[in-house]
């Protein structure tokens, strides 16, 4: 089914990728940035003030793994489980690794990435995931990634790959009780082919199916078309999600910036609390020596409050989106640990804060990658229209 009607166009107009609220939308007011103190290195520390920043009792976020220390195995508990693991004996066992088989990092800020492979006769899925209790709703999630193939992928059968699950339990796909975002078949099939995103409901006509179909517009199952992981690039993923078991839930995806899905319904209707959330996925053509995937930079959080650095201004143009890590959040006042991810010294970079309510500044405030500075609003720059 081809989806086209005139919210998923307005959505993919929308500045930053806010939620298009009939009622409420209107009503939140978009953060103001009045100043930017600190250092814009590379890990340097930055300060944002401002106002209507919101509450984010715990900053930092719940995971951000870099893959600069320690392994899959102990690095900290980040990860509740991951497949393949070394234990099962497979030559292509998820870890973290300097760069292998001729696949470059995605940028010059780190020196590792997370690798793994379907090369075993049982590597089906290749992926990792982290527990969470689902409280009272609503909860959220926001979750960012680099990712791409193998260059030397195999190709075969219907090319089934996934990439993102969200199941019941502690361990993902289990059984129906689970949805996952894929792409539509055809599947890539080749280094050059369309990529067209889906989500689907494994529990699709059963009691258990969360995600409604159509949804609150009318949508079904089929979006976007994006980057194809088999093109021989990294490309940067963005997913920020309303859990809820109600009608006004949703789930956003960015593919390097642009919206690639924008559904809008319940999205857990599950029974119980635990929850697994997963990067990665199944693979139709396992047991495939080439058949490595990739990832780096990974951010994962339970608020949709966070701070990102753009490369362009309104947030909608912006092809690099690099979250930061927060260290401290007040209404007036971030302080953050910058991440420049694929930002190049000297280059002209424009702060957002997007609120709790996943609301940015409408107008990104612009900072000078590198050295120490104390930036405050030009006085020709108007932020809120």
């Amino acid at each position: 089914m081809r989806i086209r009607d005139a919210f998923q166009k307005n959505a993919a107009r929308a500045s930053a990728g806010v939620l298009l609220f009939a009622v409420a939308g209107a009503a939140l007011a978009a953060p103001t940035i009045a100043g930017v103190t600190g250092s814009s290195d590379h890990k340097g520390s930055m300060t944002i003030t401002g106002s209507g920043f919101g509450s984010k009792p715990q900053a930092a976020p719940v995971v951000w793994d870099d893959a600069s220390t320690g392994t899959l195995v102990t690095d900290g508990g980040k990860w509740h489980g991951f497949y393949p693991t070394p234990a099962e004996g497979s030559p292509t066992y998820l870890r973290y690794t300097t760069p292998i088989r001729n696949i470059a990092l995605p940028h010059s800020h780190i020196s590792r990435y997370i690798a793994g492979g379907h090369g075993g006769a049982q590597d089906l899925m290749v992926m990792f995931w982290r527990n969470r209790t689902m409280g009272a709703f609503p909860q959220y999630t926001y979750i960012s990634w680099y990712q791409r193939g193998d260059d030397k992928w195999v190709f075969g059968g219907d090319n089934n790959y996934k990439m993102y699950d969200f199941s019941v339990g502690t361990r993902p796909y289990n059984g129906a009780t689970n949805w996952y975002t894929a792409f539509e078949p055809p599947l890539p099939d080749s280094p050059t082919a369309l990529a067209k995103w889906v989500v689907n409901d494994d529990c699709l006509s059963q009691a258990c199916q969360s995600l409604a179909w159509p949804d609150n517009n009318g949508n079904n199952f089929f979006w976007d078309y994006g980057v194809n992981p088999f093109s021989g690039v990294w490309s940067k993923i963005e997913m920020e999600i309303k859990w809820t078991n109600q009608s006004n839930g949703y789930v956003k995806q960015w593919q390097d910036g642009v919206l690639v899905i924008n559904y809008s319904g319940p999205t857990d209707k599950y029974g119980g609390t635990a929850r697994s959330e997963s990067v990665g996925g199944y693979a139709r053509n396992y047991g495939e020596l080439n058949n490595w995937r990739y990832w780096a930079d990974v951010y994962l959080d339970y608020s949709p409050a966070r701070v990102v650095l753009a490369d362009k201004t309104p947030l909608s143009s912006a092809k690099i989106r690099e979250v930061q890590l927060a260290t401290n959040w007040s209404d007036g006042s971030i302080s953050v640990s910058v991440n420049l991810g694929k930002f190049a010294a000297a280059q002209t970079a424009y702060v957002f804060v997007f609120d709790p309510n996943g609301v940015p500044n409408t107008v990104g405030f612009p900072v000078t990658i590198g050295g120490s500075s104390t930036l405050q609003k030009p006085a020709n720059l108007r932020l809120v229209p």
